[in-house]
């Protein structure tokens, strides 16, 4: 969405986990990253790599471990658990063109997984936003501008041996 009425689509994602506070029987929300973008592509890619940093987080593949040796590697637990279903969602095309055509059509898109004690929401919200007018920022006078053309800074270099100031 994007044309001559100034208005663009945004996208704004966030990874939350929920769980219940230990003894005190409350539940808490974290929010563990947020991301803007302008493409769905992006908020997409930055989704999968998230859901990885959180499934690799609970419990590190195996499969891409460096630690683990071929005869330490046996078939994962037949209940699927959520690092697997994270990494499975990672993993799916259709699941990604679905959650595409749902972004392209101005539909939020939310992953709920769950595990023992903790929820993890992984969510992208489309917002729709006002592209400003750059004529609009030039002055209504018409008045001179003022450019100082061929000087580039009023400062000397400054030279003390190692150390390289950043001005």
């Amino acid at each position: 969405m994007s044309g001559s009425d100034g208005l663009t689509r945004s996208y704004w994602c966030e990874v939350r986990a929920e769980g219940e506070v230990y003894g005190t029987g409350e539940t808490a929300a974290f929010v563990l990253g947020t991301f803007g973008t302008i493409s769905p592509k992006l908020a997409l890619r930055w989704l999968r790599g998230q859901a990885e940093r959180i499934a690799d987080g609970l419990d590190p593949d195996p499969a891409h471990s460096a630690w683990v040796e071929s005869w330490m590697r046996v078939d994962p637990a037949p209940m699927p658990d959520c690092p697997t279903a994270l990494r499975d969602w990672t993993d799916d095309p259709a699941e990604h063109r679905a959650a595409r055509d749902q972004l392209a059509e101005g539909a939020p898109l939310s992953v709920v997984m769950s595990d023992s004690g903790c929820r993890y929401t992984l969510t992208v919200w489309p917002i729709v936003v006002r592209t400003p007018d750059p004529l609009a920022e030039l002055p209504a006078s018409g008045g001179p501008i003022h450019t100082r053309s061929g000087h580039t800074s009023h400062r000397k270099a400054r030279r003390s041996g190692w150390l390289i100031p950043f001005l």
